[in-house]
C-alpha cells in the first residue's frame, strides 16, 4: 500500500486592510491567529521586516495553512469557509485560498504588481 500524499494549501487573511466599500476592517490578529492554532491550523505572522513595506502601517497579514489529501474546488471552497469562519469575527478576512508552495518565500506574493493586495 502506498502512502498517503498529503498537500500544503492555504491563503493569506487580511487584517486592518480597506474592505471593498473603503471602510477600514481593523480586527484582533493575536486572536485570530489562537482560535486557528486551535482548530489545527498553521499559522505564521508576518516580520517586521516585510510588514514594514506595507503601504499602510495598519495593515496586517498572516499565512494559514494545513495539508490535505484530496486537492479539488470543493476542499478549497470548504477550506475558506472554515477558515473565515474562524477570522472574520476577529476582524480578518480570507479572499484566497489554494496550493502553498514550500519553496516560495512567504508574503512575497503579496507584492506582486496586479495582486488584489498590492503593497510597496
Amino acid at each position: 500500500m502506498l502512502p498517503k500524499t498529503y498537500h500544503p494549501v492555504g491563503g493569506y487573511v487580511a487584517f486592518g486592510c480597506d474592505d471593498e466599500e473603503g471602510y477600514e476592517t481593523g480586527g484582533d490578529p493575536d486572536g485570530a491567529e489562537i482560535a486557528l492554532r486551535r482548530a489545527g491550523f498553521n499559522v505564521m505572522r508576518m516580520s517586521e521586516a516585510v510588514h514594514a513595506r506595507l503601504e499602510f502601517p495598519g495593515d496586517d497579514f498572516m499565512l494559514v495553512t494545513c495539508l490535505v489529501e484530496e486537492m479539488s474546488d470543493q476542499v478549497i471552497c470548504r477550506l475558506i469557509d472554515e477558515i473565515n469562519a474562524i477570522v472574520i469575527p476577529y476582524g480578518g478576512d480570507l479572499s484566497e485560498c489554494g496550493w502553498i508552495n514550500p519553496d516560495d518565500p512567504p508574503f512575497e506574493e503579496l507584492f506582486v504588481v496586479g495582486r488584489r493586495y498590492r503593497y510597496h
